[in-house]
């Protein structure tokens, strides 16, 4: 039973357990057990490197990797997509927290609040069904949004890397803080950090099925152990042990600043999620059910408070990351959390030995990907309207912050789909002399049946926005002697609301002030009861196509 299924109930019929982890046989499990060790290798780190970034505690990045993805990989039907703290959450979390955590809470009790209550939010989007509302957010508003955050995340890292000191209070004060902080710089630092994202990459591409991100950390933390290099730091102690049971306890006032932020996060995760599933399912001819992967991360990130984690989501980056790998179910990621789970009660000494700029160079390695360079060339060639969106978006996470940003991402999208509903027009229909059922009215055509009938097709859903465009279109022709008849083509039209029907009004009343008689033409059920509920049809024809209205006219013309 899929989360797809009867909409006749209250709620989405619960989907089966482990959807993600069928038709796998035995025969694959070898390259499935490599490619969790590939993701533990590279999630781990990442995870803390993410939970230091928030203020939240290293052993916090081992804590997220195994609860949470276990209970995503139970329940989501994408046999690919992985599932952890990534960027977009991290940069929310990071600007979210300050203001709960400047009242006195705790990072980790604030942390495991939102996690909750993305959960909690993520389960009521579930059970409306909301997972078609993926296709509202346009691709070049996610692109630019999800650009903003890896830049955002991008510069934290920088800092990380250098070792120098800063408090910048925005993205641009950081910005520029960086800057006049190089000459205070730790140049071993730097080189660790430089070294490792070189490593990564180079190691990716020489070697692609060994864990490279896991080379390069255990590499430079040997030489930095045995180099003890001034100015350069290590993660520290994390506590070792089993994921513990927690439950936020915080005052009311705290949930009620959380909840915004938890709202937000959601978003996200609806919105990025979706689509990096969708991708990965056609990259491989699969399918997924949108409601059920929503289901899936809302279960996660309630396990994820309970489990003494942080919020969990879609992760691009490794989801692309093992791609090359030789998975092809949930299998690789449950392999995982099994080996974070061993990670975290036998490896807290070595993961405490990992150097700060290493991590801050794996971390940045993956985050860059997020900044997708080839979509935002597609959309600057063959749309530039898109390509600006995109680069707005962007830019209001870096000055504005990822809430408002947010917010205004979701009013630039409304504003552009009715900018370009609003830019639908009216066709003037032509057809050959001979206007037989076998012909067409084409809009290319330069023919005209008589100059005493005008066919005329809106080429979209009659609006507030273009319901001037409709009246001044029939207002024209009402100036033309020569018209006797007006037919309307409907058939593109799917919507007509009242500022639409009320400046049609206005230009069907000049025409037939004129005596000019109107008609409509393939109107379906639908438009056809609006067209009558407005009050349009009193005094006009209806004709179940342009051909039929023409035959009329040719009828009753004067001089027939």
């Amino acid at each position: 039973m899929s989360a797809g299924g009867s909409r006749g109930g209250r709620l989405p019929p619960l989907p089966r357990l482990g959807d993600g982890l069928r038709g796998v046989d035995r025969r694959q499990w070898p390259g499935e057990a490599l490619a969790g060790v590939s993701l533990v290798a590279l999630a781990v780190p990442m995870n803390i490197g993410y939970a230091t970034i928030v203020g939240l505690p290293p052993e916090v990045g081992i804590y997220v990797s195994v609860v949470p993805l276990v209970a995503f990989s139970l329940l989501t039907s994408s046999r690919r997509l992985v599932a952890g703290p990534d960027a977009a959450i991290v940069a929310l979390l990071a600007a979210g927290l300050i203001p709960v955590v400047g009242a006195g809470v705790t990072p980790a009790d604030a942390a495991l609040g939102v996690a909750l209550l993305t959960g909690v939010f993520l389960l009521v989007a579930w059970a409306l069904r909301l997972g078609a509302l993926v296709r509202f957010l346009s691709k070049a508003v996610l692109t630019g949004f999800i650009a903003g955050l890896a830049i955002e995340i991008l510069t934290s890292q920088v800092h990380t890397i250098l070792a120098v000191d800063i408090d910048g209070q925005s993205w641009l004060a950081e910005a520029v803080e960086l800057v006049l902080a190089l000459p205070q710089a730790s140049w071993a630092s730097v080189a660790i950090g430089v070294g490792t994202i070189l490593s990564v990459r180079l190691l990716g591409r020489l070697t692609p099925q060994v864990p490279a991100a896991l080379v390069a950390l255990a590499g430079f933390g040997a030489l930095v152990a045995w180099l003890e290099p001034e100015g350069v730091e290590v993660l520290g102690e994390a506590a070792a042990g089993l994921p513990p049971l927690t439950f936020p306890l915080l005052p009311l006032d705290a949930w009620v600043a959380l909840a915004p932020l938890a709202l937000a996060i959601s978003v996200v995760i609806v919105a990025e999620g979706l689509a990096i599933a969708k991708d990965a399912a056609q990259r491989n001819g699969e399918r997924i059910e949108p409601n059920q992967e929503i289901l899936a991360f809302g279960v996660a990130n309630i396990a994820a408070s309970a489990s003494g984690a942080m919020p969990i989501g879609p992760s691009a980056s490794r989801t692309a990351a093992l791609r090359s790998t030789a998975t092809s179910s949930q299998l690789a990621m449950v392999v995982s959390a099994g080996m974070a789970l061993l990670a975290g009660a036998l490896a807290t000494d070595l993961i405490a030995a990992i150097p700060s700029a290493a991590l801050a160079g794996v971390i940045a390695n993956a985050v860059v990907r997020l900044i997708e360079v080839p979509t935002l060339r597609r959309l600057a060639r063959v749309r530039r309207s898109d390509f600006l969106i995109a680069m707005g978006c962007a830019a209001s996470v870096l000055l504005l912050g990822p809430l408002p940003a947010l917010v205004l991402a979701a009013l630039v999208a409304a504003f552009d789909m009715v900018r370009r509903a609003a830019a639908v027009g009216w066709d003037d229909l032509g057809a050959p002399p001979e206007a037989s059922s076998s012909q067409r009215f084409s809009a290319d055509s330069d023919d005209v049946l008589d100059p005493a009938l005008r066919v005329l097709r809106p080429n979209g859903p009659l609006f507030f926005a273009n319901a001037e465009t409709a009246r001044d279109m029939l207002l024209e022709v009402a100036e033309d002697e020569r018209v006797g008849w007006v037919v309307i083509d409907l058939e593109a039209v799917s919507d007509i609301d009242p500022t639409a029907a009320e400046a049609l009004e206005q230009g069907l009343d000049a025409l037939t002030g004129r005596g000019v008689v109107v008609a409509f033409s393939r109107a379906r059920t639908h438009e056809r009861a609006l067209l009558e509920a407005y009050g349009l049809l009193d005094g006009a024809r209806v004709f179940t196509t342009n051909h039929v209205a023409v035959e009329a006219f040719a009828r009753e013309r004067p001089d027939a």
